[in-house]
């Protein structure tokens, strides 16, 4: 069975993927305001980026990203940015790591590699790199943060499906679906 035909498609034509209020409590609202603010900051960084004549970072978006994975669209290469310890937790379906991309990045040379954290800041980042470097890159902003208030399924290193899930802090909420996890146990 291949990642795509693992995933429950949404209708996000129908349905917005959530950017507000998730979950009880003030540190919800909180993270919603950390992710709002690294949005417009990163937005202000691209604009200087483009006045100084270097190339922008383009992002995808949560929709663009399933309908690529869903039409099993090869042109694209999802890199999981994210420490070692929040990907032994879960990771996106058919995601590879960072470690494993810079291992031999000319075997994706072919693809647009899309980079992929918690909420957007450190995939910007490293795809900031990648497009000074000359890569065919577009940030996946929404982050695995976005992929589960989608409802998306998630998969342990080995491939197991999995609703837990690291969003590097807990302020950054997730649906009830899933369950939040800061350190990885042998347990996945």
């Amino acid at each position: 069975m291949n990642a795509v035909s693992r995933i429950d498609q949404p209708d996000f034509e129908k349905e917005k993927v959530a950017d507000h209020f998730v979950g009880p409590g003030i540190s919800n609202w909180i993270g919603n305001r950390v992710i709002a603010l690294c949005n417009r900051s990163f937005a202000i960084v691209e604009i200087i980026r483009r006045f100084r004549g270097r190339n922008g970072v383009e992002n995808i978006s949560t929709n663009e990203l399933l309908k690529a994975i869903s039409t099993n669209d090869m042109s694209i290469i999802l890199v999981d940015v994210r420490s070692k310890k929040e990907q032994m937790i879960s990771k996106i379906l058919g995601s590879i790591s960072a470690k494993e991309f810079e291992s031999d990045p000319t075997r994706y040379e072919v693809r647009i590699v899309v980079p992929y954290c918690t909420v957007g800041g450190r995939s910007y980042l490293y795809a900031k790199r990648l497009v000074d470097s000359g890569v065919d890159c577009q940030n996946y902003r929404d982050g695995i943060l976005g992929w589960c208030r989608a409802g998306l399924p998630l998969e342990t290193p080995d491939g197991r499906s999995t609703t837990k899930v690291n969003t590097y802090w807990r302020i950054f909420g997730v649906p009830a679906r899933y369950e939040f996890q800061k350190n990885c146990t042998t347990d996945t």
